[in-house]
């Protein structure tokens, strides 16, 4: 049989019995009406007085009747009462302290510090943002809600009334310590690391694309880019002078032949030499190739191949079996090629 622990009402009435008498339990302030409701309770009983304070009358009284035996204690010289056996059973919390969230001036724009924070992160080789909403509290009129970004081992807090300004003050305060932190003479190094890899970057888009660099010492007039970007297509056929667009053209009408006399005879010697001949002509055209595969229940078996050409060309072919997949793939790829270099 478990025995329910007591409460402080029933311990201060059982020793008020001894002496016969009975605490006087009197009602001081009503809250009701509002949304955070509070009862103040009054006990009375051998010349001493105390109050407690709740969310409901029941919550008062216990707190009240705990504040009591703290005062008999105290008036007859025991020691400190412990933990009373049982707390009282809270029903709803004490209304709480709800933060004020900053306001920002009517005339300043808003920024798009989340973006911002990205950007920043991506600059400096940090990992992604994290952000979590850890607090909601207040009325549901008047919500506040405080949201944690995580960067690194950097934590900032943003506190507002709606949950999308919460991630934006925090995103702020992240980029101001971040800036703080990067703009150090300690981050030298990171600025250094990040000098390199675009300059090295800088360097491969120069030897690769060279008629696309603009030298701005020399050139007085602005560039149409937008006839540069709409003849990106003729690089791969650029590429070659007129003797070997020749004979690319040609060996990609071989292989044409060759997918051709598979499809008509799925022979295993004629899909390695299709492969072999495909291989060959990318190679001595300093095409690097790729393949990606993987099975699907409900396709059978997919191929991807992506050549490093400029631009870049990527397919995909479907089949039944894996052989069947790739020459389909290497179908789509002669076809672009084809269409990239007549």
């Amino acid at each position: 049989m478990n025995i329910l622990p007591k409460t402080p009402v029933s311990i201060l009435q059982e020793m008020m019995v001894k002496k016969s008498i009975t605490p006087n339990y009197e009602l001081i302030h009503n809250g009701g009406g509002t949304h955070q409701n509070t009862f103040t309770y009054q006990v009375s009983c051998d010349g001493l007085t105390a109050t407690g304070t709740g969310r409901c009358k029941k919550d008062a009284k216990h707190e009240a009747a705990k504040a009591m035996l703290e005062a008999i204690a105290k008036h007859i010289s025991l020691p400190q009462l412990p933990a009373s056996p049982s707390e009282s059973p809270v029903r709803t919390p004490l209304p709480i302290i709800v933060p004020a969230p900053p306001k920002s001036p009517a005339n300043v724009p808003f920024r798009n510090t989340i973006g911002e924070l990205q950007d920043l992160c991506s600059t400096n080789n940090l990992d992604d943002p994290v952000y979590e909403e850890i607090s909601d509290v207040g009325p549901p009129h008047a919500r506040v809600f405080t949201v944690q970004c995580l960067v690194s081992t950097f934590v900032e807090k943003g506190i507002a009334t709606t949950k999308k300004q919460a991630k934006h003050q925090a995103a702020q305060k992240m980029i101001d310590r971040i800036i703080a932190v990067v703009s150090d003479e300690g981050s030298d190094h990171m600025k250094d690391r990040n000098t390199k890899k675009e300059q090295m970057a800088s360097e491969i888009a120069i030897a690769r694309y060279p008629e696309l660099t603009v030298n701005h010492e020399v050139m007085k007039s602005k560039v149409n880019w937008g006839l540069k970007v709409l003849n990106f297509h003729k690089r791969l056929k650029e590429s070659f002078n007129e003797e070997n667009l020749k004979i690319f053209q040609d060996k990609l009408e071989v292989l044409s032949n060759l997918v051709n006399k598979y499809n008509n005879n799925n022979n295993e010697e004629l899909y390695s030499n299709l492969k072999q001949e495909l291989e060959s002509t990318l190679i001595s055209s300093n095409i690097q190739f790729y393949y990606t595969s993987f099975a699907s229940a409900h396709i059978g078996y997919i191929i991807g191949m992506q050549l490093s050409t400029a631009p870049d060309i990527s397919e995909i072919g479907s089949g039944k079996s894996a052989i069947e997949a790739e020459v389909n793939a290497i179908k789509k790829i002669i076809d672009a090629l084809q269409f990239f270099v007549n």
